[in-house]
């Protein structure tokens, strides 16, 4: 099995300069002063064959780092932070950079977990969509798990989740597959827009894809066919109904280097200049195609355009703009209609459950309007659950009522 997708030539790791304050033990500081931030590492394990060992840059399973806020206390709540990162790294490349305080004033908790060079798909793999399984592995254990274990505000509007490259695609992706989780997403200099690393347009971009040398010769294990429909289901512009109901930040860099890219030119010439042409020629591009597409969804999104390359030192200067931006503004908790596209066989949207009795075979709609939800053609017959325990079977496509009520 190919560990690679279609991918930018050089693409490097993506980690963001980060200091923590200081790290050490889950328990609570003992003196009277406040005690500072922490970070502390966990590990989140994934159900058999979800995650396979080799995926993992460590030895046992997945593990996540977590900074917990200056004078944390479990018998508080807080705002939670999912921070993904970018392709090449892992749980702690954002520790490991450690070159800025950027969440020290953060009263939040900030979970960064394993995401491998993954993704955050379940793989096509000719169908099977199961290993690895990265979107079900930050969806069903992550959240789970850190729910479990840190005192977490209840409302929508205190979940957030936010990414670097790789990491963007997965937070806007998987903020809309849980929408009634996370209020706020955001992209820093996101790979965007799957369609345009389409196979047809590589030659011309200078692309290529390390599959084949791997002995795989589908061109992309990782979502199937650009023309496909389980390509389509990924593809953050073809899903922007999605995000109607959420906070979009979408930043990205126009590939003309910063002051802050340019401190690195003399330690790293070719680091800076291989930033630069990825931002310019792929980077800049996709976010253009996908904020015209939030807009036309009249998704709530705020862009900003901005000089610099793909390089930690701006990375850190997107981050400093979204908290600037506010993770945690208030948003809708309960509309009384929205819509979701979607391919996955399970999932939750808003007070919703729905697990189809197969794997869908197209992309398949949710439109939900007051009690009334219609689903569209999936190949498969659904369960929807309702929070309230109403439960209905039936064959798509349909429309069934479901008494609102979220039964929290």
């Amino acid at each position: 099995m190919a560990r690679s997708r279609w991918m930018v030539i050089g693409c490097m790791a993506i980690v963001t300069a980060v200091m923590f304050l200081a790290s050490g033990a889950e328990a609570a500081g003992t003196d009277s002063s406040p005690s500072p931030s922490r970070l502390v590492t966990i590990t989140i394990p994934a159900p058999v064959g979800e995650i396979p060992s080799e995926w993992l840059s460590y030895s046992g399973p997945p593990q996540a780092d977590v900074l917990l806020p200056a004078g944390y206390s479990p018998r508080k709540r807080y705002p939670l932070l999912v921070l993904l990162h970018g392709l090449g790294g892992n749980y702690a490349s954002y520790a490991s950079a450690g070159e800025a305080s950027v969440f020290g004033g953060l009263d939040a908790i900030v979970v960064m977990p394993e995401g491998g060079s993954g993704w955050y798909t379940d793989w096509w793999n000719d169908g099977e969509r199961d290993s690895p399984g990265w979107e079900s592995y930050e969806l069903d254990e992550v959240i789970p798990a850190v729910l479990a274990r840190y005192p977490i505000l209840p409302e929508r509007r205190y979940h957030a989740i936010a990414g670097t490259s790789m990491g963007g695609l997965g937070a806007v992706y998987l903020g809309g597959r849980l929408p009634g989780f996370f209020g706020s997403v955001a992209s820093l200099s996101g790979l965007d827009d799957l369609q345009y690393l389409d196979p047809l347009t590589q030659p011309a971009m200078g692309l290529t894809s390390l599959a084949p040398f791997n002995g795989d010769f589908d061109l992309d294990p990782v979502d199937g066919p650009p023309s496909g429909f389980y390509f389509k289901g990924h593809n953050p512009p073809l899903l922007a109904v999605n995000l109607q109901q959420t906070r979009v930040f979408e930043s990205t860099g126009t590939g003309i280097p910063s002051s802050a890219g340019l401190s690195t030119l003399l330690p790293g010439l070719g680091s800076i200049l291989e930033g630069t042409v990825e931002e310019l020629l792929i980077i800049y591009a996709m976010n253009e195609l996908y904020h015209t597409a939030l807009t036309a969804a009249g998704v709530d999104v705020t862009y900003q355009v901005h000089s610099g390359g793909h390089d930690i030192p701006d990375f850190d200067n997107e981050i400093k703009a979204m908290l600037a931006w506010g993770l945690f503004n208030p948003v809708a908790d309960d509309p009384t209609s929205w819509v979701n596209d979607t391919v996955a066989t399970t999932g939750q949207l808003w007070d919703i459950g729905y697990s189809f009795a197969q794997p869908p075979s197209q992309v398949v709609q949710f439109r939900q309007s007051g009690s009334s939800l219609s689903i569209s053609a999936a190949g498969s017959a659904v369960t929807v659950t309702s929070s309230g325990g109403c439960t209905v079977n039936t064959r798509t496509p349909a429309t069934v009522l479901i008494p609102r009520g979220r039964g929290r």
